[in-house]
């Protein structure tokens, strides 16, 4: 336990460990800054008025065509009665406006879902003249909205979430995998080869038994980051519900999931997705405290550790992204799982097209790799200690 201690203050009292945390921290209050202060332009009330705006003037433009029409003519006849269907739009817009900024939520969601099973019909009327993407988010649309229709909860923007839920499955998956993974690498380097000078292991020379001395290490990378890692999460999230609102943890969330080869959408109460992240994210920091270890007792130096460890965490997700043969073995790759949040609902699977690439595949991955990389650590000393004898 002194051991572990003594570990966890060289590197808390190193000034650049708080340094980079306090980067991070500002550059996550930022995102909330930002997000808070466009967030009335993406509430349910502002949407309705944007698209009924847009109507209007384009009936205001349908008006002047008629007048240069002749009447009883088919076009007249045509633009009479676009005009008359872009009006019902418009009126239904101002109805869902009025209704949301009374927060009567179910009669806004009710209107929302009309609105989108009409946006279906029409696009389901001229199937080869539409993007089958502007049908997959009609339709993601409508799921949205009947779910709401069932559970009339507050209107919460996913677009531009400032809610403490929705604030932090945002962070969580758009900015701290790799935010924080970058941090958490440059850490762990500063912690786990400290021991070494000049190469030499100076741990050796601690009374402790070399089980004790990994399990001491693993320990004090996992404190550190874990510790990091649930202060910065709690205080976006007490940050988000001061200055907008907890949220609510039955909001819908949208998840994707393949069923007989075929992607299907379908929305989740945000809550149910909770535990499933944080146990991914736990797996994740304990394979990131493994993998620098296993570095730092090859290399025995920072900056080499530091660069590999950059290259085989980022540089590999970089790579995933931009060379599309590698998304096949994505689903093996335990670095694509540092994204909970979108292995969980099933979003990287999708963007991937990676039925593999899910929850229970991200478990069995990452904890499989830490097994074998905790065996080549065990390998890699031995080797040493056999060539020094």
């Amino acid at each position: 336990m002194a051991y572990l201690l003594f570990q966890l203050k060289k590197v808390v009292k190193n000034k650049l460990t708080p340094i980079c945390l306090s980067i991070l921290i500002l550059i996550l209050g930022f995102i909330l800054f930002l997000n808070l202060r466009t967030a009335s332009q993406f509430t349910l009330q502002a949407g309705a008025q944007k698209e009924g705006t847009y109507y209007q003037t384009e009936i205001a433009k349908l008006k002047q065509n008629l007048k240069q029409q002749k009447k009883n003519s088919d076009l007249y006849q045509e633009t009479e009665q676009d005009i008359n269907s872009n009006q019902k739009i418009a009126n239904q817009d101002y109805q869902i406006q009025k209704a949301a900024q009374a927060a009567k939520w179910q009669l806004a969601y009710t209107l929302m879902w009309q609105k989108k099973q009409h946006e279906k019909k029409h696009l389901e009327n001229i199937a080869d003249q539409v993007d089958p993407a502007q049908v997959t988010e009609t339709n993601n649309k409508l799921k949205f909205f009947a779910y709401l229709k069932d559970k009339p909860l507050a209107y919460e923007s996913q677009d531009m979430p400032v809610t403490g839920i929705q604030f932090w499955l945002h962070l969580n998956q758009q900015y701290l995998p790799y935010l924080f993974t970058l941090v958490a690498l440059f850490i762990l380097t500063l912690l786990l080869t400290e021991p070494y000078h000049q190469q030499l292991d100076l741990t050796r020379l601690n009374p402790i038994s070399k089980w004790r001395q990994a399990l001491t290490e693993i320990s004090a990378g996992l404190i550190l980051l874990g510790g990091s890692f649930l202060v910065i999460n709690l205080l976006m999230i007490i940050a988000a519900t001061i200055f907008a609102d907890a949220g609510n943890l039955a909001f819908p969330y949208l998840t994707y999931k393949f069923v007989n080869g075929r992607m299907i959408t379908n929305f989740v109460a945000s809550g149910n997705l909770i535990l499933p992240i944080v146990v991914l994210q736990f797996l994740g920091l304990l394979f990131l405290v493994v993998l620098v270890r296993f570095l730092a007792k090859i290399f025995r130096a920072q900056l080499p550790t530091l660069l590999l460890a950059l290259l085989l965490v980022l540089g590999v997700n970089v790579a995933v992204i931009a060379v599309p043969m590698l998304r096949k073995v994505s689903a093996w790759l335990p670095v694509t799982y540092l994204n909970a949040v979108d292995t969980v609902s099933g979003k990287l699977g999708m963007l991937y097209q990676n039925p593999q690439l899910n929850f229970r595949a991200g478990i069995i991955v990452l904890a499989g790799s830490i097994v074998i990389i905790l065996v080549l650590s065990v390998i890699v000393e031995y080797t040493y200690q056999n060539s020094k004898a």
